[in-house]
């Protein structure tokens, strides 16, 4: 198998978890209708680096990538969403996420893709590194869905491999924060397990 065409089977495989990395938490959100541990930030700001991601990725010809950071913003629009309708406060998440967007073009426009790359790939700790405060400051973060933050790690793990073969250092940046973003919140999730686990089967 040459360079290439495993650039392209590990970028399949990538687009696959990242098209349904989100949706764990959307069913979480929707059964138990639990919001603690998380944070609309992560939606938000989420959402609009995505939507910046496919404007690299359409800028750059990364055609491969599309099809994920397309599902990837209308995942995080849905979370957002469902945060909203049980009981968070997204005000400030939405001004931020504004905020991140206007910033991005800006961005684009003074320093042209490349730069717009590397930082959307830096900017993972904007809208991951709300969700590890989130995760970290609640004592039992039953709101936040283990599945898709272990999606998460696999999925870094996995662009940063694809990155390192076609020599892209945005995704290989992107790669690597999402990984170690995602082990804080699961090593979180770990040593909170039997909090969790007592809050969700209380008769309260």
């Amino acid at each position: 198998m040459s360079k290439d065409q495993l650039a392209i089977l590990i970028a399949v495989v990538a687009n696959t978890v990242t098209f349904v990395q989100v949706v764990p938490q959307v069913v979480r959100l929707v059964r138990l209708k639990r919001i603690e541990g998380t944070t609309p930030a992560w939606a938000a700001i989420g959402m609009v680096v995505n939507i910046g991601w496919t404007a690299y990725v359409i800028a750059e010809e990364f055609w491969i990538a599309i099809p994920a950071v397309l599902a990837a913003v209308i995942s995080f629009g849905l979370v957002l969403f469902l945060l909203w309708r049980n009981g968070a406060d997204v005000r400030l998440a939405v001004i931020a996420g504004i905020a991140v967007g206007a910033a991005a073009v800006v961005l684009q426009l003074v320093a042209g893709w490349t730069y717009l790359g590397t930082v959307l790939a830096l900017s993972n700790g904007l809208y991951l590194g709300p969700s590890v405060w989130a995760a970290w400051r609640s004592y039992a973060p039953v709101g936040v869905a283990p599945l898709t933050w272990v999606l998460t790690a696999w999925e870094g793990i996995l662009w940063g491999c694809y990155g390192v073969l076609v020599e892209a250092i945005p995704i290989m940046v992107y790669g690597s924060t999402a990984l170690l973003l995602a082990a804080l919140i699961l090593l979180r999730l770990w040593i909170t397990r039997h909090r969790i686990r007592a809050e969700l089967t209380s008769p309260d």
